[in-house]
């Protein structure tokens, strides 16, 4: 039995020449027997080859066939079922650097690149997360839920034992790609020093209104047509009337009596 397998190309625009390397040698992998007619084709840019994968010998019959282009020994893309597939790129990670003890936390990991889409798996300390807490008795001290389609890792309630390393794996059929390694610090609330704080700011509050009082008491705050109301010159008597003659360089009083 004799199958072939082609995958023709067509090269990228350029002057220079490109080596097409086909890793896919005469060799068994598992029940089949693979060799190629064509191991180390050179073509020009603008050119198209066809690399060759021939099934010698097969104890299956539907056998998976896939084609691989290796760069810095990385796979860049695989091509299977006459599709490409395109492996992941390096996540986006966002972790929280500090949460309170008790409090709800979210970490995020998203790949938009990988075809088909990844799915994510979530690790704390090298060790891999459930995607839920409850369903390992390992986590029994933690409440979290991962979602695996969007990379989500929800916290209902951190506690002491979630402080850690965190990092996000994406992975599809084409390959895998980790974040950096991000911290979440998991702290307790100091209780007695918000009190504390809290008793400082009455403190200060009640002594300014203390403070406010007294001056009131004192007159600091009484305004100026108070203090010219009250030093006023006194009114002249009743039924006195003052009349300035020509002959007089000053004023004389007069009486008057009204009948």
């Amino acid at each position: 039995m004799a199958l072939s397998r082609r995958l023709p190309l067509r090269l990228c625009p350029g002057p220079s020449l490109l080596v097409l390397l086909l890793f896919v040698r005469s060799y068994l992998i598992g029940a089949v027997n693979l060799k190629s007619s064509n191991q180390n084709p050179v073509v020009r840019e603008f050119e198209s080859v066809e690399l060759s994968c021939i099934i010698t010998d097969s104890q299956t019959n539907d056998p998976r066939i896939e084609w691989k282009k290796i760069k810095d020994d990385q796979t860049t893309y695989v091509f299977f079922d006459n599709k490409i597939q395109v492996k992941p790129v390096i996540p986006v990670c966002r972790v929280p650097k500090a949460v309170p003890v008790g409090k709800s936390a979210t970490l995020h990991c998203q790949e938009n690149e990988g075809y088909p889409r990844p799915h994510y798996r979530w690790y704390r300390n090298d060790i891999p997360l459930p995607t839920d807490s409850k369903a390992n008795p390992r986590f029994r001290n933690s409440s979290f839920v991962l979602n695996s389609e969007t990379g989500t890792l929800v916290f209902n309630a951190v506690h002491k034992e979630d402080t850690g390393q965190y990092y996000c794996i994406a992975t599809n059929e084409a390959g895998f790609a980790k974040c950096e390694e991000q911290e979440m610090e998991v702290y307790d609330l100091n209780i007695g020093g918000i009190i504390g704080g809290v008793l400082v700011v009455l403190a200060v509050l009640v002594l300014i209104t203390l403070g406010i009082c007294c001056a009131y008491r004192r007159g600091y705050f009484i305004n100026n047509k108070q203090n010219g109301e009250s030093y006023k010159n006194p009114g002249k008597p009743d039924g006195v009337n003052y009349i300035r003659t020509d002959d007089e360089g000053d004023f004389r009083h007069k009486s008057s009596f009204v009948i």
